[in-house]
C-alpha cells in the first residue's frame, strides 16, 4: 500500500448500478460510454452512476452520504440523469463495494448495486458526460473487452464474469440475495510497463509485490485487456 506520508485523496461516496433487462437467451447489462474529455474514466464503457449528493442523503433521510439508502437514490437519479430511466430504488440488491486504490489521485468509495428492466424500456443518455449506450450480454461484453473493442475498468470487468455465471436475471437476483456483498479496496501496483490490481486476499497484497508467491487475486493489463486470476 501506498506510504502512510503520502498524501492520500478522499474516497468520496459513489453509487453505481448494474441493470439488467430479460434476452431471447438469458439477459443483458446496460452499459454507458463516458465522453472522452471526462477526467475519470474518460471514454470507458460504465454502468449507470456517479456521485452521491447531499440531496440523495435527504430524500434517504439520512446524513450519512457512505450509505446504502443514500446510495440507493443515487443511483436512481444518476440512471434517469444519465440514461432516462425512470426506477424505483427499492428493488436494487447490495452487489458489492469498491474503494479506489490509494495511487489514484481522484478516489471514490462506490456502492454497486443490482437492478433490472423491462425488455422494451427506452434509454436516452444525456449526450454530455455520456454519449452512446449498448445492451450486451455479459459474454458479449467480455468478449468485446478481449477483442480491445471495449474499454472497462477492473471493477466493471470482475462484475461482467460474475454475471456471465447466470443464466438468468432471477437467478442472479436470488445469488447476490443469499451472499454477503463483497468489498474490495485493491492495491494498484506499477510493474513492467503495466498494471496489476491486487486484491485484499493476494499474498502481495499488503507490500505490493507483484512477484510474491502463492496464489494470485488479481487483474493484470495485458494487451490492453484485463486478465483476472483468482485462488
Amino acid at each position: 500500500m501506498a506510504d502512510q506520508t503520502t498524501s492520500i485523496a478522499p474516497a468520496n461516496p459513489a453509487s453505481t448500478v448494474i441493470l439488467l433487462r430479460p434476452a431471447d437467451q438469458g439477459f443483458e447489462v446496460l452499459l454507458l460510454l463516458r465522453a472522452k474529455a471526462i477526467k475519470f474514466a474518460g471514454g470507458a464503457w460504465v454502468f449507470a452512476g456517479g456521485r452521491i449528493d447531499p440531496a440523495d442523503g435527504e430524500k434517504a433521510q439520512t446524513s450519512n452520504l457512505d450509505s446504502l439508502p443514500a446510495a440507493r437514490v443515487a443511483a436512481a437519479r444518476e440512471s434517469h440523469e444519465e440514461a432516462g430511466l425512470t426506477l424505483d430504488s427499492a428493488q436494487f440488491l447490495e452487489y458489492s463495494h469498491w474503494t479506489t486504490p490509494v495511487a489514484e489521485k481522484k478516489r471514490f468509495s462506490t456502492w454497486f448495486l443490482l437492478g433490472n428492466v423491462d425488455k422494451d424500456c427506452s434509454v436516452t443518455v444525456d449526450d454530455g458526460e455520456i454519449v452512446e449506450y449498448q445492451w450486451l450480454s455479459p459474454q458479449q461484453a467480455i468478449d468485446k473487452h478481449r477483442a480491445q473493442a471495449l474499454h472497462i475498468l477492473p471493477p466493471t470487468y470482475l462484475t461482467l464474469l460474475e454475471l456471465a455465471e447466470f443464466n438468468s436475471i432471477e437467478e442472479a437476483r436470488h445469488a447476490i440475495q443469499g451472499r454477503t456483498p463483497p468489498r474490495f479496496f485493491p492495491n494498484m501496483v506499477f510493474h513492467d510497463k503495466t498494471v496489476s490490481v491486487l486484491y485484499q486476499d493476494d499474498p502481495g497484497y499488503a507490500d505490493g509485490d507483484h512477484q510474491a508467491e502463492g496464489k494470485h487475486h488479481r487483474m493484470t493489463m495485458i494487451d490492453n485487456c484485463w486478465r483476472y486470476t483468482k485462488p
